[in-house]
């Protein structure tokens, strides 16, 4: 037998034995176990249960990572949260808003015979508080016609000091000070001659006295020479302030005021005269009787001045020694110390002469 006929008839043989088992797989009308019908035929149900990849001898062995028990939750730390602070109230934002210039108090305007005081219009004829001028008072506590009735001293006041460069708070300033606020009144009325003196110095002490008057205001007048002639100086003035003596002859101008000056402070009027050496004053003021003075000598701008007369009211809180601001004189031919003439200040040396005198005018 050939051997393709051998082949052949084993092919067939194996079929055959193949349908006779599917056939045979067939019990009361189903297959048994393990077979399963396909296309009327019982065939031998697949296995699921092949080799482990794993055994495969062409697949490589692949160590698969052990299953750990997770680690054990450990919650967050809890955080404590401040409360909000309630936020500050919305401001809204500074806006200039434009202002206008202050205005000055209207002025008071009192018509006549009431004065203007302390922002009132008052009567001047009759009160003894304000007899003739705010503020001016009659020791007798008697006014009358605008004037005091009885005994109503005035002063007379001479300064031997430079007030060209003075300080508002030095001690000389302070005399000066002093000597202009003897009368009581508000506004202190001022009357200035500066034709003898200089630019400078009347400045100055109308710088002073502005400022250093405490409490009352200060109200100048400049004086010409036919004005210190008036018999009625007392009724408009309560100071007549000379800085200087013009012109080629003093005694002359001092004699043409000699009436009006002694009348003026006989009625409590106050008289300061300021020599600061330049020019002759003491023949000037002796010429109008009010305090006999023959000449002036300087004094060294070294020297110290004490204060004898710190009682008096012109010297007054006056620092005791002091040091002069630029020029000063002392006096010859002055009365002596008495109970109407005051030697304020003197040059600390042995020439005893006074440099600050003060006068009752009774």
């Amino acid at each position: 037998m050939s051997r393709s006929i051998h082949i052949a008839s084993l092919i067939v043989i194996g079929l055959t034995t193949a349908a006779c088992g599917m056939e045979s797989a067939i019990v009361g009308g189903s297959c048994k176990p393990g077979y399963l019908e396909y296309g009327g035929s019982c065939i031998v149900a697949p296995s699921n249960t092949g080799p482990d990849i794993d055994d495969r001898p062409d697949v490589p062995h692949i160590e698969q990572p052990t299953q750990q028990d997770p680690a054990p939750f450990t919650p967050a730390p809890t955080i404590e949260v401040p409360p909000l602070s309630p936020l500050p109230p919305l401001v809204p934002p500074e806006v200039d808003v434009p202002v206008d210039p202050p205005v000055d108090p209207p002025v008071l305007v009192c018509e006549a015979p009431l004065v203007a005081c302390h922002g009132e219009c008052i009567a001047v004829e009759s009160d003894p508080l304000n007899c003739g001028a705010c503020g001016r008072n009659c020791p007798s506590n008697i006014c009358v016609a605008r004037e005091c009735v009885g005994a109503t001293p005035g002063d007379v006041v001479l300064i031997g000091h430079d007030m060209s460069t003075v300080m508002s708070w030095s001690s000389q300033a302070k005399v000066l000070t002093n000597a202009v606020s003897i009368p009581t009144t508000d506004p202190i009325r001022v009357l200035s001659y500066e034709s003898g003196a200089s630019a400078q110095t009347a400045s100055v002490v109308r710088s002073v006295l502005g400022t250093s008057v405490k409490g009352r205001n200060v109200q100048f007048t400049t004086a010409s020479e036919e004005s210190l002639e008036n018999d009625s100086l007392y009724a408009s003035y309560d100071v007549v302030l000379v800085h200087g003596a013009a012109g080629p002859d003093p005694a002359t101008l001092g004699g043409r005021w000699s009436t009006a000056l002694q009348t003026f402070t006989k009625k409590g009027g106050v008289f300061v005269a300021i020599d600061g050496g330049d020019t002759d004053i003491p023949a000037l003021v002796n010429a109008t009787g009010l305090i006999e003075v023959t000449s002036h000598v300087p004094i060294a701008g070294s020297t110290q001045f004490v204060v004898p007369g710190a009682a008096d009211v012109v010297g007054a809180q006056v620092l005791s020694p002091f040091a002069a601001f630029g020029e000063s004189v002392g006096f010859l031919g002055v009365p002596a110390p008495s109970a109407d003439v005051t030697w304020v200040v003197r040059a600390d040396d042995e020439g005893n002469l006074p440099t600050v005198i003060h006068k009752i005018a009774r």
